[in-house]
This record gives C-alpha cells, sequence and structure tokens, in this order.
C-alpha cells in the first residue's frame, strides 16, 4: 500500500504548473505575489514555474522582477514596453509553455490567497481541462464591486449562454485548452471570449469549477466600478461576443467539412452519439 501511494506522488510530480503573474504597476506587491506562491511550491504535487509579465509599466516592476527572476531559477519574465492589456498579454504567453503544462493566473497586486486557492483548484482538475474558479468569501470586496461583477456576470451569461458560477478570477487550464486563440476583446472580458472559443474548437472540453479566496486589495482600490470602466467593459464583452458568433460559423462550417470526408451525413454540429 505505502508502494502505490510514493508511486502516485511520483506521478504527479512529473505534471508541471506554470502560475502567470500580470503586472501593471505594482512595484510594491509583486515581490509578495511571487514569494507567496514560491513559498508553496514544495506542497504542490508538480514542478513549479512562475511566468511574471510586466505589460508596460511605468514604475519599478520590471526592476523587482529582473532580481526576483536573479533570486530563484524558477522565475522568469515577459516585458512589454507598451501597454496590452490583460488578456492580450495572458494569451501571447501561452505560446512561451509547453503544451500539457497547467496554467493559472495570479494578480500582481496579490488580492488572491494563493495557497488555499491552488489547492482547491488542483483537488478539481482530475479528469478535466479547466477548472473555473469561484470566490468563496465574496464579503471581502466593498458592495459596490460585488453589485458590478453580479451585473457583469449576468450580461456575459446572457450573451454566451454560460452556467457557470463565475467567469473572472482564478482559475486553472491545460495550456493547450485555449493556446492559439485570438481574442480581441480587453479588460476582463476576455476571459468569457476566450472560453467561448475554446468550447467552440473543442466541443468535447471539460469544465469543472472549485472555490478561490481572496483577501482583497491592501493598497488602492479596483478601477472596475468606475463608471468609464463599466462602460469600457460592456463595450469590450459586446465585441468578443460578436466576434465569438463568426468563430462559431467557422467552426460550425469546419465540422461539417470534417463530417463530409469522412462520409458522414449531418447537419448538427455535435458528434452523433456513441453505440451500447
Amino acid at each position: 500500500m505505502p508502494k502505490t501511494k510514493k508511486t502516485e506522488v511520483a506521478g504527479a510530480r512529473e505534471e508541471s504548473l506554470c502560475v502567470i503573474i500580470p503586472c501593471l504597476n505594482e512595484e510594491f506587491l509583486v515581490r509578495r505575489a511571487v514569494e507567496e506562491v514560491l513559498g508553496h511550491a514544495d506542497a504542490l504535487p508538480m514542478n513549479l514555474e512562475v511566468l511574471t509579465i510586466d505589460d508596460g509599466s511605468s514604475d519599478g516592476t520590471r526592476a523587482v522582477m529582473a532580481q526576483l527572476c536573479a533570486e530563484d531559477p524558477r522565475c522568469r519574465m515577459i516585458t512589454h514596453d507598451k501597454n496590452r492589456g490583460l488578456g492580450r498579454c495572458v494569451t501571447e504567453a501561452y505560446r512561451t509553455i509547453e503544451d500539457g503544462t497547467w496554467v493559472t493566473v495570479f494578480p500582481g497586486d496579490s488580492e488572491f490567497v494563493f495557497p488555499e486557492s491552488i489547492d482547491n483548484l488542483l483537488a478539481a482538475r482530475h479528469g478535466h481541462d479547466v477548472v473555473l474558479g469561484y470566490l468563496y468569501n465574496s464579503v471581502v470586496r466593498k458592495l459596490g464591486r460585488r453589485i458590478a461583477s453580479t451585473a457583469f456576470l449576468k450580461l456575459t451569461k446572457t450573451l454566451y449562454g454560460f452556467r457557470w458560477r463565475a467567469l473572472n478570477g482564478m482559475k486553472l487550464y491545460k495550456v493547450e485548452a485555449f493556446k492559439g486563440i485570438h481574442t480581441v476583446s480587453g479588460g476582463h472580458a476576455y476571459v468569457a471570449e476566450l472560453l467561448a472559443k475554446a468550447q467552440l474548437r473543442r466541443p468535447e472540453l471539460q469544465i469543472a469549477e472549485a472555490p478561490f479566496i481572496s483577501r482583497g486589495r491592501s493598497i488602492g482600490d479596483s478601477h472596475a466600478i468606475k463608471p468609464r470602466s463599466v462602460l469600457r467593459a460592456v463595450h469590450e464583452t459586446y465585441k468578443g461576443a460578436n466576434d465569438v458568433a463568426k468563430y462559431r460559423e467557422k467552426m460550425v462550417a469546419l465540422y461539417q467539412e470534417e463530417l463530409l470526408e469522412k462520409g458522414v451525413e449531418r447537419v448538427s454540429f455535435f458528434p452523433p452519439p456513441t453505440g451500447d
């Protein structure tokens, strides 16, 4: 019995986790975020890499990242001279990550509690390609932000037909689930667009849910509930949904072509049911 347990642990260690930490002017918080991730490395059932991204910061964020990479070989960094936005900087980073690697995005402002959150997500990964996180302790956020988040989620679920409890926040996924997918929406709206296109590309994508924990922002306030930010989020969401509609037509046509090549006459997008 002990031998079996040892074999399972050894097999799990063959897996890898890449923690992407995107930052924009997080000079005073990025070190804490990285050190929190590294501090939990020994408890993880897989190898760890920390990928920090400086998305056009104007403060000392890049210098802090460079120092962290010099201190620990498990860290590497990507730098952008101009701000590209959260969605673009994260999705472009997928090209630098090997297929089969699990990925999570941990904000550079260190808002989330990494150890408990990643443990919950990892526990739900077996048999799945994506694990969507939902906030366990919503009370940590101010009322205005909770209202804005709920409204944004309802809009997104209406446009895309999603049924999950949350879309934005910590999540875990195999990098190939999203690698190679181009998104046009900015801000947090890119998550719904990315997920929709991933499902259209692979209808059999297996998706689970698990809770993550937030400690709240220790420095500054979220800009998500400012009128300009709300209007931009709505605009970006509709822009992403429109592009998904085009992508849907493309994937349906591609699927039909594949069926015709196999000599299967079928008009439904979904594959035929398997026989007993």
